[in-house]
């Protein structure tokens, strides 16, 4: 995958792909945003650093969580989330978003909802 720019909800952020000796924080994370700076960092993997065999499948699946991120964030979800300790930063409902979006999405379009 290639470096790209993507809108979410009207703001731009920049997706960057970069091994973790360029980008140390890919040392503790798979991917992460940084809404301050609207990036997004997503790892570059390879095949012996994973568990997962897939690695281009699971490079989706990172950068599906992520986007989800952003879009929790451009929302006011991400700070303003109750008082449920902050489900909008939820790591289980973000990633709850970024797996099934695709099958959400999928049976949208073959029903014409889009």
């Amino acid at each position: 995958m290639q470096d790209c720019k993507a809108n979410i909800l009207g703001t731009e952020y920049q997706i960057l792909f970069r091994r973790e000796n360029i980008d140390p924080k890919l040392k503790t994370a798979d991917g992460y945003i940084d809404c301050t700076v609207k990036k997004i960092v997503i790892g570059i993997f390879e095949e012996d650093e994973r568990t997962v065999e897939d690695l281009e499948s699971y490079t989706k699946k990172v950068l599906r969580h992520e986007i989800t991120h952003g879009f929790l964030y451009e929302s006011g979800l991400w700070n303003n989330s109750g008082n449920v300790e902050a489900w909008g930063q939820s790591e289980e409902i973000t990633d709850w978003f970024a797996i099934q979006s695709p099958k959400m999405f999928h049976l949208f379009a073959e029903l014409g909802l889009l």
